[in-house]
């Protein structure tokens, strides 16, 4: 990726989070899990003052910190050596983490303590889901899901998957019983994704037809970037909301101004 890009993809990380900088802001970021092996998100903290990680569990010799933001790595790191203490890999080490496959063994330390806290962390109003596909590799993150939204009294937190609209109508096919939504389906941004897409009014989707549903869906496509398109609106409504999107970092202003 790094040759590819010429460096790390970090930008809307940092955005995101630089965004609940904006005084005012109405959301509380509880925490990111993130099934991912890189070093991304944490990379992103590094650029917003005052932001740090804290892992969930100690690794020694590292920018985590325990007052820090939650970022659970649910399937370890290969920025992690396999240790004791967990420690900064190094190219010579084995590696801490869970390969890719069906059967995630996560019964042992570190893995039973993240899950443990996604577990409780996940008692929350809206989880935001971002690129992670949801497929069968990652049954033990749908289980962990259908037990947040099913046992997690007094009330069921919303499940908000940012990828393309089509993507999510096949998870709807799949898994009914996670009682997802897509971003164009969720308000305010939901219908000023449809205005941008169809070129008509601002409306919710609720309010459309279902052949003007579909042909939504349809114009949408999957070939995009969705987090960016998102985030995008986000902001723009934040900004008309609140008139102000400073940040001591000012990530947020660079990132609509461009």
């Amino acid at each position: 990726i790094r040759v590819d890009v010429g460096e790390d993809p970090t930008e809307l990380y940092s955005v995101l989070v630089d965004l609940h900088n904006v005084r005012g802001y109405p959301e509380t970021l509880v925490a990111i899990l993130t099934t991912n092996y890189d070093e991304y998100i944490e990379k992103a903290l590094e650029r917003i003052p005052d932001w740090s990680p804290d892992f969930g569990v100690k690794v020694h010799d590292s920018s985590s910190r325990r007052d820090g933001l939650k970022v659970l790595k649910l399937h370890g790191s290969l920025s992690w050596a396999d240790s004791w203490p967990i420690s900064p890999a190094d190219d010579q080490g084995k590696t801490l983490w869970i390969p890719p496959g069906i059967q995630k063994a996560k019964e042992d330390y570190p893995f039973n303590v993240l899950w443990g806290l996604a577990n409780e962390l996940l008692r929350c109003d809206l989880l935001r889901v971002i690129g992670c596909r949801l497929a069968p590799n990652d049954w033990d993150l749908i289980s962990l899901l259908f037990s947040m939204r099913h046992m997690n009294f007094p009330s069921a937190p919303e499940i908000e998957i940012i990828d393309a609209p089509k993507h999510v109508e096949r998870l709807k096919a799949e898994y009914p019983y996670l009682e997802i939504s897509s971003m164009i389906e969720s308000e305010p941004i939901g219908g000023r994704l449809i205005a941008e897409l169809t070129g008509s009014a601002v409306r919710p989707f609720a309010q459309l037809s279902p052949a003007e549903q579909c042909t939504t869906i349809d114009l949408a496509g999957t070939d995009a970037n969705w987090f960016e398109m998102w985030l995008t609106q986000k902001v723009e409504l934040v900004y008309e909301d609140l008139d102000d999107l400073h940040t001591p970092a000012g990530l947020v202003e660079d990132f609509i101004a461009r």
